[in-house]
């Protein structure tokens, strides 16, 4: 046996060669894994407090270093060993499985569902879908089969509970082609395709219920497989569906991008091009650029274009170039009549108006614009000189200037916004997705940012554009969509101390959330 190959229930033996340490506990035929997050941070707190008992549970794993701070993913690593799995995860797709076998079988399905094809704003999580297949091997219904590629026997035609669904919708949303199943997908939608079933077949979702998602955005965002989404344009899937596009923009396999291209996909409309400014990678922009993107396009919803975008998005000068290059104008203006260095000056993009300045693109001098630049650019003299001579500035500005506040909470611009603050900027005016400045940070995981906001008087309840609060706005981006680097624990304790409810014992939290909950909890 290799020093790696896996002991009981998925255990590794240790890198010596010895036999890893026997479990100490057993798994409860119907366990509660919001019980064994609790437990992984009641022991990460014994650690942090010195407990000697706590600290004699991590030592047969050799976890704890001196020098750094406990973590809760080693915590939640001894849970896992003293119940004999290899990790978290696989003891989780365990608690999953056995949980399953509880579920009436309409329970079940749904779950399985909505964990394979995501539901609502919530993304799909394949493998808890998988664990949840292999608990009930024998309870097969049509839909469920069909997201493992099992089309032997199914209607093509037919709408298959829970959720009314046609069956190829089903074959191409399955996340389940990221872990092992596409072969079997792509056989399964080829088997439907001939027996009549539309390509243009749409997924229903019961948590968006204003319009179905059509099957080839699930191929593309949901799938993420080029070989459903190429069988699919062959079968004459429309491309210009206004989402496969713009959604293929955010995947890693850039293949998929050109193959929506190769079958007339079209730019122009479906602001894929903004989409694809709203991330760094340099190689993923010159593709959409090659590939007919049109550099100087007007979006129709953001009124800007593509080098103001990449601007306001924080791109590098490099991506301005790259534009450029591709014939992107830079003296056009917006929709509102605003060139790109105003856009630079209002983001507090030095480098960009040092750039432009040579070539004669200049932003507009009038004392609102001056002041609005300064602040951007946290230059303290210029704006409080203005401010100085012109007392009720502030107040004067419209709201779309004033707006420049959350615009750099989104950005992340942290001595921006304290200036302005510290000048008497309104702390609760809105901005982007009409969200004040908290929900912008709360939705970033910017702690710092937050903190400041809190300490000039914002307030955990003010509202975003859609329908929630800046509580809602962490607890959304902490869960299914975070900002890499992004600390939403220390962000949403900040929100409860400013007096943020508890969230619902039935929401599903990280677990970083989580172990912050149940802190509040312990203090009440």
């Amino acid at each position: 046996m290799s020093s790696h190959a896996p002991g009981p229930q998925g255990q590794p033996a240790s890198s010596s060669g010895a036999a890893a340490p026997a479990p100490v506990n057993a798994l409860p035929l119907q366990p509660d894994p919001d019980q064994l997050r609790r437990q992984s941070r009641d022991l990460l707190r014994g650690w942090q407090r010195g407990e000697p008992a706590a600290l004699a549970r991590a030592a047969p794993y050799a976890l704890l270093a001196a020098a750094q701070p406990p973590k809760l993913a080693q915590a939640q690593l001894v849970i896992a060993r003293e119940l004999g799995f290899a990790s978290w995860p696989v003891l989780l797709e365990e608690v999953e499985r056995r949980r399953a076998r509880a579920l009436d079988d309409a329970a079940y399905t749904e779950r399985v569902l909505a964990l394979a094809l995501g539901r609502g704003f919530d993304a799909p999580r394949p493998a808890s879908a998988l664990a949840l297949l292999q608990a009930r091997p024998t309870l097969r219904p049509p839909a469920l089969r069909l997201l493992i590629g099992d089309a032997q026997g199914v209607d093509a035609h037919a709408s298959l509970p829970p959720w009314g669904a046609p069956p190829l919708a089903l074959v191409a949303f399955s996340s389940l082609a990221t872990l092992g199943h596409e072969a079997a997908l792509l056989a399964a939608l080829n088997q439907l395709l001939a027996a009549g079933a539309s390509p243009n077949a749409a997924l229903p979702d019961p948590e968006a219920t204003e319009r179905s998602l059509p099957a080839l955005y699930g191929a593309v965002a949901r799938a993420r497989s080029l070989a459903l989404v190429q069988r699919l344009l062959e079968a004459g899937a429309e491309p210009n569906d206004q989402e496969s596009l713009y959604h293929a923009v955010e995947q890693d396999d850039r293949r998929i991008v050109a193959a929506l291209v190769a079958a007339g996909a079209r730019w122009p409309g479906t602001n894929a091009l903004f989409r694809q400014l709203d991330f760094e990678p340099l190689a993923h922009l010159q593709q959409v650029l090659a590939l007919g993107a049109d550099a100087n396009e007007l979006s129709p919803s953001t009124a800007t274009r593509p080098l103001q975008h990449a601007v306001q998005r924080g791109r590098s000068l490099a991506h301005l170039q790259l534009l450029q290059a591709h014939g992107a104008d830079v003296g056009a203006l917006d929709a509102h009549g605003h060139n790109l260095a105003w856009h630079a000056a209002r983001a507090g993009r030095s480098e960009v108006l040092a750039w432009l300045a040579p070539l004669g693109v200049l932003p507009p001098a009038g004392l609102q614009d001056r002041f609005l630049a300064a602040c951007a650019a946290a230059d303290a003299t210029t704006a409080q000189a203005l401010l100085a001579q012109h007392p009720g500035l502030i107040g004067e500005l419209p709201a779309w200037h004033q707006a420049l506040l959350p615009e750099q909470a989104q950005r992340g611009a942290l001595a921006s916004v304290r200036l302005m603050l510290a000048l008497g900027w309104p702390v609760s005016v809105p901005g982007p997705w009409q969200a004040s400045a908290l929900n912008q940070a709360a939705f970033r995981g910017d702690a710092a940012m937050v903190a400041l906001l809190l300490q000039h008087g914002a307030r955990w309840s003010e509202r975003n554009g859609y329908g929630g609060n800046a509580l809602g706005s962490c607890l959304h981006a902490g869960n299914n969509e975070p900002v890499p680097g992004g600390d939403y624990a220390e962000v949403l304790r900040l929100l409860l101390a400013d007096g943020a409810p508890l969230p619902d014992e039935d929401d599903e939290l990280s677990d970083e959330l989580a172990a912050v909950v149940d802190e509040h909890r312990g203090r009440r």
